[in-house]
């Protein structure tokens, strides 16, 4: 996996979930929780040709999911 993919989609997912204002009570379990949802979203998108396909579109997505069902 990529550092550089994977410490950018993690401040992805949390300039998402700050722009929804999500935050559970405690913000260091939030951020593992980012940090566990950007390794999912790479692992999911490991052969994603981004070329192709709206990253953007597919990260706020998936962030807006997993705040929304709290996984």
């Amino acid at each position: 996996m990529n550092n550089l993919k994977l410490m950018e989609t993690i401040a992805d997912i949390s300039y998402i979930a700050g722009y929804k204002k999500h935050y559970s009570g405690n913000s260091r379990f939030d951020i593992s929780q980012y940090i566990i949802w950007a390794k999912g979203f790479e692992q999911i998108h490991k052969n994603t040709d981004w070329d192709n396909e709206d990253y953007m579109l597919s990260i706020e997505q998936y962030a807006n999911e997993k705040i929304i069902n709290k996984i």
